[in-house]
């Protein structure tokens, strides 16, 4: 159990990517507890060194909203009650999703079923669960990773770029944030829909990774910056990484 004085930050999908590269830099901190709930905690290498006193893994999987519930409870436990900060981070980019070239007419229902599970459900109804233990946190903040594919703007200026069904999951997770603030701002919370940028990662293949123009290291240490410094007054909106309105327009 995490004393008082730990700050208590969870993280969704923190085995490989972006999650992962939360938990290096953060577990850099003295005084933090960093829960992270993962598909396969047994199964990333990458995952497994940061594990110990300061990294926790608990088994869960954001398309299971019915064991929430009970991931709630075993986060209570470790973090003695309380989480300050939670970033929901999980996601899945997948069919014609993942695909730059290919258009909306091409896209199957499963994918958009798959992805907005993951993508959308799992992120409103784990917030949910963990409310109560925010509320007894000192910073009640909650980071929702969202994505310049879901900005209108973006999409306008980038007319080549389909990834259709992704994109509108995307687009739906800076509704949910906005949501969340209408209704949890009197209580002090503070929910930030956050643009990580275009970033070296396997989400959508190595592909179009090759394509992007920042480094895991660089996109999260900006991300952190922007995280820690955020107020009430910028809840409720969409950021990119450097705390500047909308999605970075490439």
């Amino acid at each position: 159990m995490a004393s008082v004085e730990k700050r208590v930050v969870v993280i969704t999908g923190g085995s490989r990517g972006l999650g992962l590269e939360f938990i290096r830099q953060l577990s850099q901190s003295p005084d933090i507890l960093i829960i992270t709930v993962v598909r396969n905690p047994n199964k990333s290498d990458g995952l497994k060194q940061y594990l110990g006193d300061k990294v926790v893994a608990i088994q869960g999987d954001m398309a299971e909203v019915d064991s929430f519930p009970s991931i709630a409870e075993k986060i209570s436990l470790l973090g003695g009650g309380k989480v300050d900060v939670l970033i929901n981070n999980a996601g899945i980019m997948i069919g014609e999703g993942a695909s730059p070239s290919e258009g909306i007419s091409k896209s199957t229902v499963g994918e958009w079923e798959q992805q907005f599970k993951v993508n959308v459900i799992g992120p409103v109804f784990f917030t949910n669960a963990i409310i109560p233990l925010l509320e007894k946190g000192q910073e009640k903040k909650v980071v929702n990773i969202a994505s310049m594919l879901g900005d209108l703007q973006y999409t306008e200026k980038n007319p080549n770029l389909h990834f259709a069904s992704y994109s509108a999951t995307k687009a739906a997770v800076t509704m949910v944030n906005a949501k969340f603030d209408i209704e949890f701002k009197e209580k002090g919370f503070i929910f930030l829909a956050l643009n990580p940028g275009w970033v070296k990662t396997d989400l959508a293949g190595a592909h179009m990774a090759a394509y992007a123009p920042l480094e895991s290291e660089e996109s999260i240490s900006q991300c952190l910056r922007f995280i820690n410094r955020s107020t009430v007054e910028h809840s409720g909106k969409f950021w990119s990484l450097d705390g500047n309105p909308e999605a970075v327009v490439m």
